[in-house]
């Protein structure tokens, strides 16, 4: 189960990331498996299609400035 934070705009060109509260996620820090992460996905849009650029997973410790930046 994924559930959509929000999106941070990036400074290229139609390119976002979208941050998700995702399940049994391995941090990509810490190596440390949690039952609840955060998910970063870094998008390209190009009209109706999507291209993902970077897949990133983190505890909610590593991962808590991208939640902050996706809710405030």
């Amino acid at each position: 189960m994924r559930q959509l934070l929000g999106k941070i705009p990036i400074k290229y060109r139609n390119v976002t990331e979208e941050i998700y509260l995702s399940e049994f996620v391995r941090c990509q820090n810490c190596q440390a498996t949690v039952p609840t992460g955060i998910e970063v996905v870094t998008v390209r849009k190009e009209g109706n299609s999507k291209t993902i650029i970077k897949h990133g997973w983190f505890c909610r410790g590593h991962g808590a400035e991208y939640a902050t930046r996706a809710l405030g």
